[in-house]
């Protein structure tokens, strides 16, 4: 009976993800199709510095549309471009690559999005992973700490440091390292600015909310029945925190995909532009600012692959931690 709920519940999770892929999708496609296409705009600015006339104007202007697909109706665009991106055929890119003389063509696609969308979440996922491991671990341990010994200097010390570097902003940081390394004050080292930093700065990003989090909800434990009885039974304070944290730590799974979750995709995109990482974030950035509609789709598509598969996780989470959570409710 329990196996058969799970089962609905993930059902239910993948339709409500279905329903909001269409949603989302539907409106980053009206959005871009409706709004000014300044790529057309360019080549027209650009002929007529040229000197070119009226019917060469048109000609590649055409050119522009039909080789991407956008001088069908937009009806046509639409159920092509939603039946690709639900089926994982998305195509290729309107890449703006360079032409003769180094001049922008905008009359080839570039490589196809599928893998350069997936080479992308790799590479973010090289540090952003290993800085959620650290923030979720240095953060419960720093609240923890804090919650059952409110008093203690290092508890304090750990809460200042924390919500320091969460306050500081991780762009003014890096800009002060990189300029350090282009002085010659530290070495411009690959590793320290392509993995060590984007991690650590991610990390701290995110750490002062976990901090915080962790010790809010471990402060309504600590005084609990159940923890002075644990405490009267002669329990070490490594068994007490453990009966603390399965208590608390289902709020701080909620707030692992929700603010955490807004705060990383802001660190991944000032990281990457930053640091000249060629992940996730500087791919979709680069794909809104060149209108690169395939890409833009499929990265979307992505974000929600992520909210669909934490909403998952999530209900594991909830179930593992405490039995008594009804999932299919919530």
């Amino acid at each position: 009976m329990v196996g058969v709920n799970f089962l609905r519940i993930i059902a239910t999770r993948v339709f409500m993800g279905f329903v909001a892929a269409w949603a989302v999708l539907t409106t980053v496609f009206v959005t871009f199709t409706m709004s000014r296409d300044w790529v057309e705009e360019t080549i027209e600015g650009t002929m007529r510095y040229g000197g070119a006339n009226e019917q060469e104007i048109e000609n590649s202007v055409n050119e522009y549309l039909a080789t991407h697909g956008l001088d069908r109706p937009l009806w046509q665009q639409y159920l092509d471009w939603m039946g690709n991106m639900l089926t994982l055929d998305w195509g290729d890119s309107f890449f703006i690559g360079a032409g003769e003389g180094g001049q922008a063509s905008f009359y080839t696609t570039g490589e196809p999005v599928l893998p350069m969308v997936t080479d992308s979440v790799v590479r973010t996922a090289t540090y952003v992973l290993p800085a959620i491991v650290i923030a979720i671990s240095f953060g419960i341990l720093i609240g923890l700490y804090a919650a059952m010994n409110p008093d203690s200097r290092l508890a304090g010390a750990g809460l200042n440091t924390a919500y320091l570097c969460f306050a500081l902003p991780n762009f003014w940081i890096g800009g002060m390292l990189l300029s350090f390394a282009a002085g010659g004050v530290i070495p411009d080292s690959p590793l320290l600015f392509d993995h060590v930093l984007p991690t650590v700065l991610t990390a701290t990003t995110l750490l002062g909310g976990y901090v915080s989090y962790s010790r809010a909800h471990s402060l309504e434990y600590v005084s609990a029945d159940f923890v002075t009885l644990v405490e009267a039974k002669g329990a070490s304070s490594v068994q007490i925190a453990r009966h603390i944290v399965r208590n608390s730590a289902i709020p701080l799974f909620s707030m692992l995909f929700t603010e955490a979750l807004a705060l990383l995709v802001l660190a991944v995109f000032v990281i990457e532009s930053l640091f000249r990482i060629d992940g996730f974030g500087a791919l979709l950035f680069s794909a809104v600012h060149m209108r690169d509609l395939p890409v833009v789709l499929g990265c979307t598509l992505v974000i929600i692959a992520v909210g669909i598969v934490g909403n998952i996780v999530q209900d594991l989470a909830y179930s593992s931690l405490d039995p008594r959570v009804d999932t299919g409710r919530r």
